[in-house]
């Protein structure tokens, strides 16, 4: 069940539509022809990957294929034409690895176009000259796209059913051909066909006909798509004129029929039967009474025998068997209604009546499409019946409704009934009344089953929620009723005669159905339901003006992208829907507090129902906040230990009712006065704490109980409580339970997951104010206990009582100067939380001791707005969250480091956010150039949030870096924007730091990260000077100077050295290096320094990467001498890659012949007499490279 609908999918396909269009409008002509000369001629084969990108742009209009409609006379013909003109040619060509034949393309996309917009839409598009029928009936008899030598296997993508599917539908769109096919082709002798196939054909048939009969039958044994086209094509081909005229009709049928006497029970027969039976459906619903009189009884015995024969029972067990007979039962009994003649020996009364009670059950079958069928079927056949006998079967389905419901007052209980026949009995009704087959006598009762529908929910053993298909129909039936029937015929309905809403006699039945509606559309857990419900309520307020209250803005409000997304529904429109009417805010109220809200199977939709509650009693004044409190209250109260979910949700609805309380909007009446009176005092929930709320410590530590449902409720709870109590005004201190609010502190701090960790500041704040009125030594001595359990070894590894480490955070900023001893305990929190941001305890840990330095920041920052941090406190924090920003552990899980910088990184921001005084210090430089290197990192995850970060900066310099891109962290423009900083004089701290970002990811990141950066740094850097002294900037020789003291450093660092070797290698490839050759750039020490790099390494990517830099190093004349003997030294190394490697770097520099006479995977031994000789032949050779401006 899809809780939020795709909202913003639905908009975003909407958006991005017109681009996806003139995506495909390109591809499809690019994948058909291809230019040469002056022409565009056919392409007979295709790429894979070509086929593959036009299948992703037209997929996403399954989601709304209309979009399509206006584009299909574009896309459509040129395929269409291009398949025709390929079949008619005489090409052999064998695709290569990689490539399709280009006809099979053409099938798999018409096929995707069929299964985005239907057979029906798309089969009007082939091309229809009788011409055709004879190319692709051959094509599908050669199937020579799938011809095999043997052995050879298909590609993967190749699905031969798809090509053979989409001719199969070609041949019975060319079947409506308007003369005799024995125009089109000879007659010809059917004996071998008949022997073969089984069928007693007609002496001499069309050769067509021959033709298109022996594929056919071989078509219906598929197990795909390709037997309902094979069926189709069959029946195309049976109700033809001149093949009835043949007898070819009667000898089909007579096979078919035949089919059913002697069953072979192999399951892979299945397919057959199946294929069998959708020839008969297709057939009794395409011809006429006249041509199907002789068989109509056969037809309806065979299927008869099907359902009640034990030997057939294996074709009944299959859903597509069941549904294709009540397909064919369904026009059996529309053909005997309408027969006037002799012709069929059916009793129409007896037919229907065993027709009727055969899917009165099949109402109730186990497969969704057989219920859709039954009801459908059921419903065209009641149309069809006289009234009388029409009301009976409308009784039937209503007396089923009601079996197995109990009534408690107006109340209903739906426990004992079963969802899938309520599921077709609703969908039955609703397709009723769509076709208007139900007298209005019946109404009310119609009525009180859809508005019972309309709430149905059943919870399986496993908690799952079933019956959303049955509120599914019942929308589809409110919305058929709105649309079919007058407004008088609905007014004339009586409130009262309708039994779900008897209570409600002083407002009409369409108010009534409106507001169940409403309900629905805000509340309900299924995105779909909730659009179904608000495009009804649209219908009933369009088609019934002047009938329900505030209609036009109730519709308005109640939009149908509106209710998308659930958190908006409940949070946002259900609110404003209750502003209308005092009717809407009681019904939205209510079932808030239902399955619908509070006791939702998942915990979003719970605590928005919380919050919803809140927010609907926003407006209100000090009585009915109590009188919604005591509701609240009285429920929480019979619940049974067991409903811990519908336990999480009431706690969290009176947090929401006491934290709107607070609020400063709270007082403010409707009519927008505020009055003192009106802010209500719920400080009486606190003697929850005594019963309803006395929880054992199994509660908080018990997996079976979910205690993380409980821990965060009883944590917002308490701070909520708190806050209130703080608040209050000559409040007995003897009213509150100190004893019993710590211990259930205590417990939630034991947990760690994300809700409990978030509502935990509030309620430590709290928790401790109120005990610091009451005893300060209590508050010192409570924050004393969780610094002991944080102090011990136990709590390094994993999240294990990581809610202590966020409760030390939010009491930080409560312990200065309140008692002596104070500032110990505070020095305790900074050393315990910065020791946790050390690799000496586990990443988890680590991340949580973080989140709790910012829980302390923000916290500091709130309760002493004029007053910074002390200088030493400020330099521990500025460590450690350099030690964090640095953090690159790698275990098997991969960098589990980046979770810690991510960490850091908020961190970081919220101490920016909240002007502690970093700027001038040693640490605080470190940090901002760890966060500007982090913003141009590898990781696009990183680099988002880095960036978000130095948003929150006063630095200017970081202005430009923050620059938010269209394509975001990952496109060339965000990294050009970071570049921008070589152009302005910026310290030495912040130049590696981005230097060194930035090898990350143009040396080691994702492909498009790697594109991206490196084209961003090559265009920077052709823009700077060489060497000259530039007071706006840096030169090339800053840069460069930057990266060899950066490698410098790293050479004992596989994370940093690999990347900067990388780049050094590009910058050497993209002749960037070589323009410094007459600057005092010194290439002996980056020599060097790629000399120790490897030295007796057996790292394979370093050694390949220091060859890398040598081929570049060995086109500079400093280096060129030393570079050649290295690398010819290297001509002996340990291992074959690397001595080849190294060969080939020499052969690309030198074109020493020699190098490529010798086999450089052998032993060195061999090879040592002959590298002497290369190695001087090679010094001697003069240096093969381009000369460059800067070079004489």
């Amino acid at each position: 069940m899809n809780m939020n609908a795709g909202e913003d999918d639905d908009l975003r396909l909407l958006r991005s539509s017109a681009l996806l269009l003139a995506d495909i409008e390109k591809l499809l002509p690019r994948l058909l022809r291809k230019k040469r000369a002056d022409n565009y001629v056919m392409r007979y084969q295709v790429k894979e990957v070509d086929m593959r990108r036009l299948v992703v742009k037209i997929e996403p209009f399954q989601e709304d294929p209309q979009l399509l409609d206006t584009h299909l006379k574009t896309f459509l013909p040129p395929l269409v034409s291009a398949y025709l003109e390929i079949i008619q040619s005489e090409s052999t060509t064998k695709p290569k690895k990689g490539y399709l034949p280009t006809s099979h393309v053409i099938c798999q996309i018409l096929n995707l176009f069929c299964k985005v917009r239907g057979e029906k839409v798309i089969k009007g598009f082939l091309n229809n000259e009788p011409r055709y029928l004879e190319p692709i009936l051959t094509e599908l008899e050669r199937g020579r796209n799938f011809v095999r030598e043997d052995g050879e296997s298909l590609p993967q993508c190749m699905l031969p059913w798809v090509e053979r599917y989409i001719q199969l539908l070609w041949l019975s769109h060319l079947m409506l051909a308007p003369f005799p096919l024995a125009s089109m082709s000879v007659l010809k002798s059917s004996k071998e066909t008949s022997a073969a196939l089984g069928v007693e054909l007609p002496l001499e048939v069309p050769e067509v006909s021959i033709r298109t009969l022996v594929i056919c039958v071989d078509g219906l044994k598929s197990a795909s798509k390709e037997r309902g086209a094979a069926a189709n094509l069959l029946v195309r081909l049976c109700v033809r004129p001149d093949m009835q005229a043949l007898g070819l009709l009667s000898a089909i049928v007579t096979w078919a029929l035949s089919s059913f006497e002697k069953v072979d029970e192999n399951p892979s027969n299945i397919h057959r039967y199946l294929g069998i039976l959708s020839f008969l459906a297709g057939l009794v619903s395409s011809a006429t009474n006249e041509e199907l009189g002789p068989f109509l009884s056969d037809i309806y015995r065979t299927c008869h025998n099907i359902i009640s024969d034990e030997s057939l029972s294996f074709v009944k067990s299959s859903a597509v068997a069941r549904k294709m007979i009540i397909k064919s039962f369904r026009n059996i009994v529309v053909h005997s209604l309408q027969d006037t003649s002799s012709v069929s020996s059916l009793d129409p009364t007896m037919v229907v009546e065993e027709v009727v009670e055969f899917l009165l059950d099949a109402l109730a079958d186990g497969d969704t499409p057989v219920r859709y069928s039954a009801s459908k079927a059921l419903s065209i056949i009641t149309m069809k019946l006289d009234p009388e006998m029409s009301a009976e079967v409308v009784d039937a389905i209503l007396g089923s409704l009601n079996e197995n419901v109990y009534w408690e007052g107006s109340q209903r209980n739906l426990s004992g009934v079963n969802p899938l026949r309520w599921h077709g009995l609703t969908l039955t009704l609703s397709h009723l009344l769509y076709r208007r087959a139900v007298s209005t006598s019946q109404l009310p009762d119609i009525l009180n089953a859809l508005l019972l529908a309309l709430a149905f929910e059943q919870r399986s053993a496993t908690g799952r929620s079933i019956g959303t298909n049955v509120r599914d129909a019942a929308c589809f039936g409110i919305w058929a009723l709105a649309r079919r029937y007058t407004t008088n015929e609905l007014l004339a309905v009586r409130t009262s005669s309708v039994r779900a809403s008897e209570h409600l006699t002083n407002i009409s039945i369409l108010q009534v159905v409106a507001t169940e509606l409403l309900v629905v559309a805000c509340l309900d857990p299924a995105g779909n339901i909730r659009r179904g419900s608000s495009a009804a309520l649209q219908e009933l307020v369009g088609r019934h003006p002047d009938t329900v209250s505030d209609g036009i803005p109730l519709v308005q409000i109640v939009d149908f992208h509106a209710v998308g997304l659930r958190e908006r529904a409940m949070c946002t429109v259900a609110v404003n829907a209750a502003k209308l009417q005092q009717t809407y805010w009681d019904a939205l109220f209510q079932n808030l507090l239902g399955w619908r809200g509070t006791g939702s199977l998942d915990a979003p939709s719970r605590l928005f129902a919380a919050s919803a509650v809140g927010l609907l009693s926003a407006d209100k004044d000090q009585p009915v906040i109590m009188r919604v409190a005591e509701e609240v209250v009285k429920r929480l109260k019979i619940l049974r230990p067991r409903e811990i979910e519908e336990r999480q949700g009431f706690v969290m609805c009176l947090s929401a009712l006491v934290n709107q309380s607070l609020s400063p909007q709270s007082g403010i009446l409707e009519t927008g006065k505020r009055t003192s009176s009106t802010r209500a005092d719920l400080t009486h929930l606190w003697t929850l704490l005594d019963n309803a709320l006395r929880l054992d410590e199994s509660a908080f530590a018990s997996p079976a109980l979910r205690p993380e449902f409980t821990a965060s409720a009883i944590c917002n709870f308490l701070g909520e409580m708190a806050a209130m109590s703080r608040k209050g005004q000559h409040l007995p201190e003897l009213v509150l339970p100190y004893q019993e609010m710590t211990r259930l502190l205590n417990l939630c701090l034991a947990r760690h997951e994300d809700t409990v960790l978030a509502a935990i500041p509030k309620a430590t704040q709290g928790v401790l104010e109120l005990l610091d009125k009451k005893s300060p030594g209590e508050k010192d001595t409570l924050v004393s206990t969780w610094l002991d359990k944080l102090e011990n070894e136990a709590s390094y590894n994993g999240l294990r009582w990581s809610g202590y480490a966020i409760a030390l955070g939010a009491a930080y900023p409560l312990l200065e100067g309140a008692i002596r001893g104070c500032g110990t305990l505070q020095n305790r929190i900074i050393g315990v939380l910065t020791f946790r941001c050390t690799s000496a305890v586990a990443v988890e840990a680590r991340t949580v001791a973080l989140r709790a330095m910012t829980v302390l920041l923000e916290s500091y920052a709130g309760f002493h707005e004029s007053r910074q941090l002390p200088k030493d406190v400020v330099d521990q924090i500025c460590k450690a969250l350099h030690i964090s920003l640095n953090d690159y552990t790698v275990t098997e899980r991969g960098d589990v480091g980046s979770l810690v910088r991510l960490e850091a990184l908020i961190t970081t921001g919220t101490a920016w956010s909240a002007s502690i005084q970093f700027r001038n210090s040693h640490g605080g430089e470190q940090l901002h150039g760890d966060v500007l290197r982090l913003s141009v990192e590898k990781l696009d995850k990183i680099r988002a949030r880095a960036a978000h970060v130095l948003e929150q900066t006063s630095y200017g310099e970081f202005e430009e870096v923050a620059h938010r891109t269209a394509d975001g962290v990952s496109s060339y423009e965000y990294f050009a924007n970071a570049l921008k900083l070589f152009h302005q004089p910026i310290p030495d701290h912040i130049k590696e730091g981005l230097c060194l970002g930035l090898a990350s990811s143009a040396g080691m990141g994702s492909e498009s990260v790697v594109q991206n950066s490196r084209a961003a740094l090559l265009d920077t850097l052709d823009s700077l000077p060489t060497d000259e002294t530039s007071e706006s900037g840096l030169t090339l020789l800053d840069v460069a100077n930057c990266l060899l003291g950066l490698l410098k450093n790293s050479l004992d660092n596989d994370r940093t050295l690999l990347p900067l070797l990388e780049v050094i290698a590009f910058l050497f490839d993209m002749q960037v290096m070589q323009r410094m050759v007459t600057t005092t750039f010194n290439f002996r020490a980056l020599l060097s320094y790629t000399q120790k790099a490897h030295f007796k390494s057996s790292h394979m990517q370093k050694l390949h990467l220091a060859l890398d830099v040598y081929r570049g190093l060995a086109n500079i004349p400093s280096t060129r001498i030393d570079t050649i003997n290295k690398l010819a030294s290297m001509l002996l190394h340990p291992f074959p890659n690397i001595r080849i490697s190294s060969a080939e770097t020499l052969w690309l520099l030198t074109q020493e012949q020699d190098l490529k006479r010798h086999d450089w995977s052998q032993p060195p031994k061999i090879l040592k007499p002959s590298v002497e000789a290369i190695k001087t032949t090679c010094l001697s050779k003069p240096r093969l490279m381009i000369l460059y401006p800067c070079e004489t």
